[in-house]
């Protein structure tokens, strides 16, 4: 018998989760998204493509794990036009404090727990891993990551939907999730936007920071907050390879990434600016504000080596998701048979979260701790301190890893 899944959202969490199902026998996927073809409007055309293995939960870095066993799957096919779709240029996290060293000490501890290559350096060693991101003079000490890499998440989703497609998935580019149908307690499809009711046996909400407006049509509370995040480029450079590797300062809150042929920074570290989703539009891109933006990303771009400090070229103001406890929604809603969460899942874990949750539609062993990711985990909390909880989680992004 036919089993009729519908997966709202194409973006990197949904295109992989249509590869994964549409290999399984009996399934018939569409996927529905409102950009058009080939285009990222969501938080995935936006993502920075940091892949960092050692989460700041256990069932985080299993999925990591798994996203990077994926990603080093697709890259290898040599099938990507425009690049590799992931790179292995390794992680660098940098303490300018004895405090934050510290912190240093005890993630390497954890990662050796978990068996993943890591090793302190100094800060000399630091800054010749990243000369251009890293000034010796304000390092004290670096924790470095040989096994996490950069993504181009762009790239790895077009390669999942083409797998998918060659699985017999069905891509409705330009078609827009109006409500779900729902009867007798249960969701039995997807209202589009021009009145066309698309029957599923299971709903998957794969769509980002605009879930919770979906879900809220039927009744149920998807406890994920937007919020506008800065990120800026500078101009364009002689490219170089192999690409350094990606640079965190947790206790300053930023990052920044060496993109070849010019180089990057984000910061956290200013008032969280939440954004309501449906005022948003259909890009996950907000104008941006100047403040608190250009003081944040001046004292970040103050962490580089001065010879490569830069005026930013492009100024972007991106919009993700963040959640009360910092963790995806990943799972089914108890409450309403049928429907699916797969949303507040980053590029570091999109491919492993669409692995388990196929497992756990298909009645398998989803794995360890993935019930801690169920998306109703927070029933009956208000929403006011819901939204304030994952508001309060913002800087730790970077600074837990």
């Amino acid at each position: 018998m036919t089993r009729r899944i519908v997966i709202v959202g194409a973006g990197i969490v949904g295109s992989s989760l249509a590869r994964e199902l549409a290999g399984r026998d009996g399934c018939q996927v569409t996927v529905l998204d409102r950009s058009p073809a080939g285009r990222l409007y969501g938080s995935t055309g936006h993502a920075p493509g940091y892949v960092g293995v050692l989460g700041e939960a256990p069932v985080l870095t299993g999925l990591a794990r798994a996203t990077v066993r994926s990603y080093r799957e697709i890259t290898d096919e040599h099938d990507l036009t425009g690049g590799a779709g992931f790179e292995e240029t390794g992680c660098l996290e940098v303490a300018t404090t004895p405090a934050a060293y510290e912190t240093l000490a005890r993630r390497a501890a954890a990662a050796e727990e978990e068996g993943l290559a890591a090793r302190l350096v100094g800060p000399a060693e630091a800054a010749a891993l990243a000369p251009r991101l890293v000034d010796p003079e304000t390092a004290v000490a670096g924790l470095y990551f040989p096994g996490d890499g950069t993504a181009r998440a762009g790239l790895l989703t077009a390669a999942q939907r083409r797998r998918a497609e060659a699985r017999g998935a069905r891509f409705a580019d330009g078609a827009e999730a109006a409500g779900l149908e729902i009867r007798a307690g249960r969701v039995h499809g997807v209202w589009l936007a021009d009145g066309t009711l698309l029957p599923a046996d299971d709903t998957v909400l794969a769509s980002g920071i605009w879930g919770p407006l979906l879900a809220a049509r039927a009744g149920v509370e998807l406890p994920l907050t937007p919020v506008s995040h800065p990120y800026v480029y500078g101009g364009p450079h002689q490219a170089r390879h192999p690409r350094g590797p990606f640079v965190r300062w947790p206790e300053h809150h930023a990052y920044a990434r060496d993109h070849g042929d010019r180089d990057g920074i984000g910061t956290y570290d200013h008032v969280p600016l939440p954004v309501a989703a449906a005022e948003l539009g259909v890009q996950a891109e907000e104008p941006w504000p100047g403040e608190p933006f250009d003081g944040a990303v001046a004292a970040a771009l103050a962490l580089l080596p001065p010879g490569h400090r830069f005026t930013p070229a492009v100024r972007l103001n991106g919009v993700f998701s963040v959640t009360p406890d910092n963790l995806p929604l990943l799972g089914p809603f108890d409450g309403l048979p049928g429907l699916w969460s797969a949303t507040a899942v980053w590029v570091t874990h999109a491919a492993g979260a669409a692995a388990a949750l196929a497992e756990a539609m298909d009645g398998g062993d989803a794995g360890a701790g993935f019930a801690a990711l169920a998306p109703d985990r927070f029933a009956g909390e208000p929403a006011g301190e819901l939204r304030r909880r994952a508001l309060r989680h913002y800087r730790d992004i970077y600074a837990a890893g």
